[in-house]
């Protein structure tokens, strides 16, 4: 693998957990649904869940510094 901005081949890869945060019209769906009996109780079960974790790739030149996802 190669470096897109100076072309050294000293690269390394590294997984990295990133968290994501809801979206406002998420949040504002939750509230929403917060008034309906049942589906309320979904609702609230889901937006108390937290933040959602994913894990991404990165390639990670170790001459500049240049970072791009794999």
């Amino acid at each position: 693998m190669q470096c897109g901005r100076c072309g050294s081949l000293n690269v390394q890869v590294q997984a990295v957990a990133e968290t994501r945060r809801r979206g406002c019209f998420t949040v504002l769906l939750y509230i929403i649904l917060l008034f309906i009996p049942i589906v309320g109780w979904i609702a609230l079960f889901c937006l108390l869940r937290g933040q959602r974790s994913v894990t991404r790739g990165y390639a990670v030149c170790q001459t500049c510094g240049n970072r791009w996802r794999v």
